[in-house]
C-alpha cells in the first residue's frame, strides 16, 4: 500500500487523466464535484435530502472505481 497520489500535484494534460476522467463521469451523471489538483471536493447544501445524498455518495463510489483503473501496484 502507498500513499502515492493516483495524480501529481498540479499535474495537467496526460499526468491529469485520471482526474479529468472522475470529474467527467461525475457531470454526466449529475454531480458536480470541485477538483483541485488530486483532490476531490463534494460540499451538499444543507437542504439536500437524504435521498439525494445517498444518490450523490453512489455516483462518487462509482466513479472512483475509474481511479481503481489508473492503480499500478
Amino acid at each position: 500500500e502507498t500513499r502515492q497520489p493516483y495524480v501529481p500535484f498540479n499535474a495537467a494534460g496526460a499526468d491529469a487523466k485520471p482526474m479529468a476522467e472522475i470529474v467527467a463521469f461525475c457531470k454526466q451523471q449529475g454531480l458536480w464535484p470541485f477538483t483541485h489538483f488530486n483532490r476531490i471536493h463534494v460540499v451538499p447544501p444543507c437542504t439536500t435530502s437524504e435521498a439525494d445524498l445517498r444518490a450523490g455518495i453512489a455516483i462518487l463510489d462509482e466513479a472512483l472505481n475509474i481511479a481503481d483503473k489508473h492503480y499500478v501496484g
